[in-house]
């Protein structure tokens, strides 16, 4: 006999409806009648509205897998993303987003009048996503790991040193030998986040498609930032007859290249027509921006990048391009000999193409004396280095730029000499390791990809740390977050490729190399046409 006369709704099957805690209920009451006290105090529903849209925020913050936040920062990074002492053009003319940019990268203390806050937005970002991965770990709540693809164990303990040896050269450089605290925090503050960002995306992408969709946020930002460099270029400079040097930031390049090489990519592995469509037309316009932008860099960039992605390609794509390549070449050579001292738009590649050949313009000549002072810093110091918070020793002068960019010496163009200088052998060896394993863990994923989407992604992470690499070594490469977060999500993927194809061991003994070597069985045989 039944002992209530009301039947539960567990009688027919169905769970008893959830029920609204108090707590919630207040909340909500409290929020709904601050909305309306604000709307009768201030008039304004759009300051009214301003609980509302912090509340879904947080919700967003709280209930979205990290990959979201990381595609978010992204999207944002990338189409707000400037060095902080560039202005495009000489400060001529400012992007629509370059508030967004100070806001993003600029210390919050000069957006908000307190002077504690060192730091920017996006350093906050990152603390508050691995506080958002601890507090779920704790709680076993699932929405990051479900469906997650294994990383290997290699890559977390190198991240775990190579940001034990950022934390050390703080020590040694301002504690033994009295670097400048201040500047030392502007100097390694994109190279101590790249591990965490590294571990960031490990964490938070499932796989090979995490990764594609996170490329296609890059190639959307840089369609998007392209628009008002077009516009300012057409609409603006050219009926004034001005031709600026410069459109956008030099971090740029390492977006534009990026967008391309992933279109280029899709269409090497998959030959249809959809990738054939994409790569002429948003293809086109990202080219648009590239040769408008005017970065030697740029070109640089995707030379090495096409050439890289051809190079370890297989099969009769590979053949056709060889053939292709050897009846262009007289073409190619004919248009870079004649358009090397041509002033016209259409000749504009050309002339940056050879003048990496020549290297005889100013700015080439500038970076060589710095070149030549980082090899002289680092001569006292090879082993160990300098340390954080120093500068480098300026025995030959080149251009004064002290008016524009007065910490020059604390920040050269050349990344990889600099932090040499900073790290000397043992300390540009750990934190450049970081670089060197994820370039082995692409290669080797790509030899043992079983799919066209597992080629696409290694073929794609490989292109993306050599222009990374480029950028480094030509233009303060290390210090820009689209560098950053290009380098982090390659090296993550690259890890979990390998891992997941058998290329590398997810669990690699310290002691033991036996398990180092993949098993026979997971070669396969490469498809003529993916």
């Amino acid at each position: 006999m039944s002992t209530s006369a009301v039947p539960s709704s567990t009688a027919y099957g169905r769970p008893p409806a959830p029920v609204v805690g108090i707590g919630v209920k207040v909340g909500i009451a409290l929020v709904v009648t601050l909305i309306v006290a604000l709307m009768f105090s201030t008039g304004s529903p759009l300051t009214a509205s301003v609980p509302l849209i912090w509340l879904v925020l947080l919700y967003l913050i709280a209930a979205l897998p990290l990959r979201w936040h990381l595609f978010a920062l992204i999207f944002a990074g990338s189409v707000a993303d400037a060095s902080s002492i560039e202005l495009p053009s000489g400060g001529i003319w400012y992007p629509p987003l370059y508030g967004l940019r100070v806001l993003l990268f600029e210390n919050l203390n000069k957006v908000v009048p307190i002077e504690a806050l060192r730091f920017s937005f996006v350093d906050l970002f990152y603390v508050s996503l691995l506080l958002i991965a601890a507090i779920r770990a704790g709680m076993k709540i699932r929405v990051d790991t479900r469906h997650r693809q294994s990383s290997t164990l290699a890559l977390d303990a190198l991240l775990v040193v190579s940001l034990l040896t950022v934390l050390a050269l703080e020590v040694y450089g301002i504690g033994f030998r009295g670097g400048d605290f201040k500047q030392s925090l502007w100097q390694f503050r994109q190279i101590i986040w790249l591990p965490i960002v590294i571990w960031l995306f490990s964490y938070a992408m499932r796989g090979a498609r995490d990764f594609q969709t996170g490329i296609n946020v890059m190639i959307v930002a840089a369609c998007i930032k392209i628009v008002p460099a077009v516009k300012f270029f057409f609409g603006v400079a050219r009926p004034l007859q001005f031709e600026p040097a410069t459109l956008t930031s030099h971090y740029d390049s390492v977006l534009f290249v990026v967008a391309f090489m992933a279109l280029v990519i899709r269409l090497l592995h998959n030959v249809n027509l959809k990738n054939w469509m994409m790569l002429l037309g948003v293809g086109g316009w990202i080219m648009l921006g590239i040769v408008l932008n005017n970065r030697r860099l740029a070109f640089v960039g995707l030379g090495v990048g096409l050439a890289l992605a051809i190079i370890i390609l297989r099969g009769p794509v590979k053949a056709s391009l060889k053939k292709f390549f050897i009846i262009a070449s007289p073409l190619i050579f004919v248009y870079c000999t004649v358009g090397q001292n041509k002033t016209q738009t259409i000749f504009k590649p050309a002339r940056q193409i050879m003048s990496v050949f020549k290297q005889d313009d100013r700015s080439s000549g500038t970076r060589d004396i710095e070149n030549f002072n980082l090899i002289w810093t680092l001569k006292p110091h090879k082993v160990l280095g300098a340390g954080w918070g120093h500068e480098y020793v300026e025995l030959v002068r080149a251009d004064d730029i002290s008016q524009h960019f007065a910490q020059y010496r604390f920040i050269a163009h050349n990344s990889i000499l600099w932090l040499w200088t900073v790290g000397g052998l043992v300390g540009f060896t750990v934190i450049w390791m970081q670089i060197v394993i994820g370039i082995f863990f692409a290669r080797r994923a790509y030899l043992f990809a079983r799919s066209s989407l597992e080629r696409d992604t290694a073929s794609m992470a490989l292109v993306m740390l050599a222009v990374y690499m480029m950028q480094a070594w030509g233009d303060m490469g290390v210090m820009g977050l689209n560098s950053t977060l290009t380098a982090g999500i390659a090296i993550a993927i690259a890890a979990k490729l390998a891992v997941t194809t058998g290329a590398f061991p997810a669990r690699l003994p310290l002691l033991s190399i036996k398990h180092a070597t993949p098993p026979v069985q997971t070669t396969v045989r490469w498809p003529v046409v993916s």
